[in-house]
């Protein structure tokens, strides 16, 4: 273990008797309260990160003092006297509830919280001082104003509704360049349901700083939902989606004479050649397809034969040839 001497400060350089500390580290803990001349002595682990916090009636802080990889050494902890704030959202037409509040002070966060049914947000205990204030609601542009924050005190502050373009593009990306998609069906939650045009794109107007959930479907093609924030500025999301996966087996000719052989081509969702694939002629293995997604098939007996291809877990709708009994 190793002993911090510790001394609490106001912000006049005066010491601090009777502040409480606590001292935190993994593990473990330790308490002391500064004497008359201000100081107090923690003992902590050896090389540990320490976070001291600190109570006293008349100061505060809004974070807690960090010692990082604590040796035998002094620090002064500078404290604040205890500060409050109200912030009052309105808009044109009144207070404006479930506003988001942030107070930050030198760029930290030091309270934040929701405003109440008539617009109000009451912060907790604070340090005394310059604050940065933000109030942001879903479709309303964000106001950041300063404000100098003592025993306690109010602020007004007015926020207003707003709209920007949110343009969303749709592509396949199976091809290079990536294709557009007409005829896609955009769906934006709580704004509507849009089609995109010969460009792949259907742009809409949609309030600022919010979240929605966006769905894009198109015969053929899997569903892709996602999560688009609009902020302050126009926007643009691209969305790439692909045809479902499927396979598709073709044989060359429907009616065949037996003890023929037939060409059977297999191909995928994109009408492209599958190489690789497993070919069934009535439930019975009749080969692999090549590079060129063909393979041939030698059909013995007159009647009705059916095919099916399989690759990767996927599996072809089946298709049914004829062979018809030759000349004797």
């Amino acid at each position: 273990m190793v002993t911090v001497t510790i001394s609490v400060e106001n912000q006049d350089g005066e010491l601090v008797t009777n502040a409480e500390l606590t001292a935190n580290w993994e593990n473990g803990s330790n308490t002391a309260t500064t004497a008359s001349n201000g100081k107090a002595f923690v003992d902590v682990p050896k090389g540990a990160n320490v976070s001291i916090s600190l109570s006293h009636p008349d100061y505060i802080r809004n974070d807690p003092f960090g010692i990082t990889n604590a040796s035998e050494q002094s620090v002064a902890i500078p404290v604040y006297q205890r500060g409050q704030l109200d912030v009052v959202a309105a808009d044109q037409t009144g207070p404006v509830a479930d506003a988001n509040v942030v107070l930050r002070k030198d760029g930290q966060i030091a309270a934040n919280g929701a405003t109440n049914a008539s617009g109000v947000f009451s912060s907790a205990d604070i340090e005394q001082g310059e604050y940065t204030v933000s109030v942001v609601k879903p479709g309303y542009y964000r106001n950041t104003t300063t404000v100098q924050v003592n025993e306690s005190a109010e602020t007004d502050v007015v926020i207003e509704r707003g709209t920007v373009t949110l343009t969303v593009a749709v592509r396949d990306p199976h091809f290079s360049p990536s294709a557009p998609l007409s005829n896609a069906s955009v769906t934006i939650r709580s704004i509507g349901q849009f089609q995109t045009l010969a460009e792949g794109q259907t742009s809409v107007s949609a309030p600022v700083n919010t979240e929605f959930s966006l769905g894009v479907t198109k015969r053929e093609y899997e569903t892709v939902t996602e999560t688009v924030r609009v902020r302050e500025s126009a926007l643009r999301v691209n969305v790439s989606i692909s045809r479902t996966p499927s396979l598709t087996v073709k044989p060359l000719n429907r009616r065949v004479v037996a003890g023929e052989s037939v060409i059977v081509e297999v191909t995928d969702e994109y009408n492209e050649s599958v190489e690789g694939a497993t070919v069934l002629l009535d439930d019975e293995s009749a080969g692999t397809t090549g590079e060129n997604g063909q393979v041939t098939v030698p059909i013995e007996e007159p009647g009705n034969h059916t095919f099916v291809a399989s690759t990767n877990g996927q599996e072809s709708s089946s298709v049914t040839i004829e062979a018809i009994a030759g000349e004797k």
